[in-house]
C-alpha cells in the first residue's frame, strides 16, 4: 500500500493537497466529498477514483493545467483497460478464477438485458471500485467462506442465494474490512464490475441515495444528460441497466433500509454486500452475518501479523494480556499493533502496562487517524436522549450483565422506558444481548463511564432514591477496573 500512496492517484493527491496547504477537511468542504473518502483515496485504499471525483478534486485544489493533467492522468491509470473483444465485438469476461479454497463456477448465460451505454470519454471498461482489501484479515475465515459460497450460488442464478448479504455488529468489529476482503475474492464471479459506495450512515448527514445512484449510473457508462434528477427515476434506470448484468455492489456504513433499497441491483446474477451497525431487519430476503469480537487466539494472531510473530512470541503472556485489554476488538487490536509497530524498541509489556490503567486506556488506543473513542462517538451521538442516559448510567451496574429492571433503577426511569432504550442500544451495537440480559463490551463500558463523568459532572446529582446504587456501583466498578 505504501507504494500505491507514493506512485498512484493517492500519492499524487496527497502531494498536491499539501502543496496547496489544505487540510483534508478543507479539501472535503471545497470538493463536496467526505473527509473519510479523501483519506481513503490518499491511502490508496480506493483503487479507481470515479471520473467525477477526480475532476471535483482537481477543481477544489485550483490546479494549474499541468498539475490538473497529472492528477487526472493518475486517475485514468488506475482504471481497468478495455476488456478483450471476441470476434463478434462483445467484451469477453475476465478469466481469473477465485482462490482454489472455494471456486465459483462459471454462471450460465444471463438473460439478455438493455444495451449498456458507452462511458462518456475515456476507454470503456467494467467498474472496479472496491477499496484495497486488508492483507491480514484474521479470525473471519468462516464468514469469508460463507460469502464465497453465497456468491457462487448468486452468480449461478441459484435462488437459494439471497441477493443481499448484510454485515452488522458493534463499532470497530471490522464490518467494512470483511465486506471488502470477501468482495475482492469473489470479483471474478461478477465480470460486469464492482461498485462501491460509502453511505455515511454514522455521519451527521448520511449520503443521499440520489447521489449514490448518480455515481453508479456514471460508473456504468450513462452520459450525464441521461441521468434523471429524481431518486425514483434514477433507481428505475439503475435497475434497468443491471437487469442483465453480473454485478457486485458493496454498500458501506448504511444508515437505514430506506437508504439501501434504491441502490440494490435488479439482476438475478447480482449480489449486494451491505455493512451497518444496525441489523437492517427491514430488508426483505436478505441474509445476515452478525460479527462479534475475535477469539483470544485470533486476537494474538492479528497482533503478530502487525508487529511480527517473533516479537509476540518473545512475550506470549503479555501479548495475551494486551489482547484482553483491547477487548479482542479488531479496531483496538490494530491500533495497539500499529503503536507497537511504530515503536520497535518497545516491549509488548510496555504498552500493556499503559493500557492497564483504565483512566488512560481509550486515549492510548489511538494511532494516527484511528481512534477507538471516535468510533464509539459516532454511534453515541445518534442516540435519543433517553437511550443515551440509560447507556451512561447502566455502566454503573456491577456484574457482567444486567436486565431492564437494573437499568431502570440506575437511570431513574420506568422499566418499559429502560427496555426500549436498551433495545435501541443493542440495535446501535452499543450493547450485546443474551436472552433478556444485556452486556457491555469492556471498552464501551469505559466509554460510557467517560460520558457519564463528562455530561453529569455539573448536574444536580442523581435522584436520592438512586444515590446509594450509584455510589455502590461506582466503587465496585473502580475496584474491578483497577484489578483489570
Amino acid at each position: 500500500m505504501d507504494g500505491e500512496r507514493r506512485d498512484g492517484f493517492g500519492g499524487v493527491l496527497l502531494a498536491l493537497r499539501r502543496a496547496g496547504r489544505l487540510t483534508q477537511e478543507e479539501l472535503a468542504e471545497a470538493s463536496g466529498l467526505s473527509v473519510r473518502a479523501i483519506r481513503e483515496l490518499e491511502r490508496g485504499r480506493v483503487r479507481v477514483p470515479q471520473r467525477r471525483t477526480a475532476s471535483a478534486l482537481a477543481d477544489a485544489l485550483g490546479l494549474v493545467p499541468e498539475d490538473r493533467h497529472r492528477l487526472l492522468a493518475a486517475a485514468r491509470a488506475g482504471r481497468p483497460a478495455p476488456a478483450p473483444c471476441s470476434p463478434s465485438g462483445s467484451p469477453e469476461p475476465p478469466m481469473s478464477p477465485l482462490p482454489p479454497m472455494s471456486p465459483v463456477p462459471s454462471p450460465p448465460s444471463a438473460p439478455p438485458g438493455p444495451a449498456r451505454p458507452e462511458p462518456s470519454g475515456g476507454a470503456p471498461g467494467a467498474p472496479a471500485e472496491l477499496p484495497v482489501p486488508l492483507g491480514d484479515l484474521v479470525g473471519r475465515e468462516a464468514q469469508a467462506a460463507y460469502v464465497r459460497e453465497h456468491a457462487s450460488r448468486v452468480a449461478a442464478g441459484d435462488r437459494r442465494g439471497a441477493p443481499v448479504l448484510t454485515f452488522h455488529g458493534p463499532p470497530g468489529v471490522g464490518k467494512t474490512s470483511l465486506a471488502v476482503y470477501a468482495g475482492d475474492r469473489v470479483r471474478a464471479a461478477f465480470p460486469d464490475g464492482q461498485l462501491f459506495a460509502e453511505l455515511g450512515g454514522t455521519a451527521a448527514e448520511p449520503l443521499d441515495p440520489a447521489e449514490a445512484l448518480g455515481a453508479f449510473l456514471r460508473s456504468l457508462g450513462t452520459p450525464e444528460e441521461r441521468i434523471p434528477p429524481a431518486t425514483a427515476e434514477r433507481a428505475g434506470l439503475f435497475r434497468t441497466l443491471t437487469r442483465g448484468l453480473r454485478l457486485l455492489v458493496v454498500l458501506d456504513d448504511a444508515a437505514h433500509e430506506g437508504q439501501v433499497r434504491p441502490l440494490l441491483p435488479a439482476g438475478p446474477h447480482c449480489l449486494a454486500l451491505v455493512t451497518g451497525r444496525r441489523p437492517l431487519t427491514g430488508l426483505d430476503g436478505a441474509a445476515r452475518i452478525a460479527l462479534d469480537v475475535l477469539a483470544p487466539g485470533d486476537s494474538v494472531r492479528l497482533l503478530g501479523g502487525i508487529v511480527g510473530h517473533e516479537r509476540v512470541e518473545r512475550e506470549p503472556a503479555q501479548a495475551r494480556r494486551l489482547a484482553e485489554l483491547c477487548g479482542h476488538l479488531p479496531l483496538a487490536l490494530r491500533i495497539a499493533g500499529d503503536r507497537l509497530a511504530g515503536r520497535p524498541g518497545w516491549r509488548v509489556g510496555h504498552l500493556t502496562g499503559w493500557l492497564g490503567d483504565h483512566r488512560h486506556r481509550l486515549t492510548a488506543l489511538t494511532a494516527g487517524d484511528l481512534e477507538v473513542r471516535s468510533a464509539f462517538d459516532v454511534s453515541y451521538r445518534r442516540l435519543g436522549p433517553g437511550a443515551a442516559a440509560v447507556f451512561r448510567h447502566a455502566a454503573l451496574i456491577p456484574g457482567p450483565d444486567f436486565g431492564a429492571e437494573s437499568a431502570a433503577a440506575a437511570a431513574g426511569v420506568a422499566v418499559p422506558d429502560a427496555l426500549a432504550a436498551l433495545e435501541e442500544l443493542a440495535d446501535a451495537g452499543l450493547l450485546s444481548t443474551t436472552g433478556t440480559r444485556y452486556r457491555f463490551h469492556d471498552l464501551l463500558r469505559l466509554y460510557a463511564r467517560e460520558r457519564l463523568d463528562a455530561e453529569d459532572r455539573h448536574s444536580h446529582g442523581p435522584r436520592p432514591a438512586h444515590s446509594r446504587l450509584r455510589e455502590t456501583a461506582g466503587l465496585r466498578w473502580q475496584r474491578s477496573a483497577t484489578s483489570a
